[in-house]
């Protein structure tokens, strides 16, 4: 689930659609009020993010609390969101690795469904890029968390 993973997950999920899929971007991008990462910046900071994950075993430590689980699985979501690091298609593809980072660690793919619906992941992306603040996209997070019941 490293940043190998994470780069072929754009490149696959999106080829068909984008020659640049795969790809990190080379330009500095903003939306709205909010600066993502600057491009001369986002293939080191984005090394670290992903360094800083393996040295927590891909959340597996927390697999077995909720809480913490959604706390981290949020913090890295943030940092994903905050780089920007393809030049379309970033919202989805980290929703689709965070998927799978639950996924890896006995959880469903998280329901995102009501906060797209009334906008509040965009208001979480926005605060997580603006104001490095997690918390509502925490309890997005938490509240979309869930296991099989077996």
């Amino acid at each position: 689930m490293n940043e190998k993973y994470f780069i072929n997950l754009h490149k696959k999920t999106f080829e068909s659609l984008y020659e640049f899929a795969g790809v990190y971007r080379d330009v500095n991008m903003t939306k709205g009020n909010s600066q993502f990462c600057l491009a001369q910046h986002l293939h080191a900071q984005s090394t670290r993010m992903f360094d800083e994950l393996e040295s927590e075993k891909y959340l597996s430590n927390a697999r077995d609390n909720k809480s913490l689980f959604a706390q981290r699985l949020a913090y890295y979501q943030g940092e994903l969101i905050a780089l920007h690091p393809f030049y379309e298609l970033n919202g989805r593809i980290t929703r689709l690795y965070c998927d799978m980072l639950a996924l890896q660690n006995g959880y469903k793919p998280i329901n995102y469904s009501n906060a797209i619906e009334d906008e509040q992941y965009i208001q979480a992306s926005i605060e997580a890029v603006q104001y490095a603040d997690v918390s509502r996209l925490t309890k997005i997070v938490f509240d979309g968390l869930s296991r099989d019941e077996k």
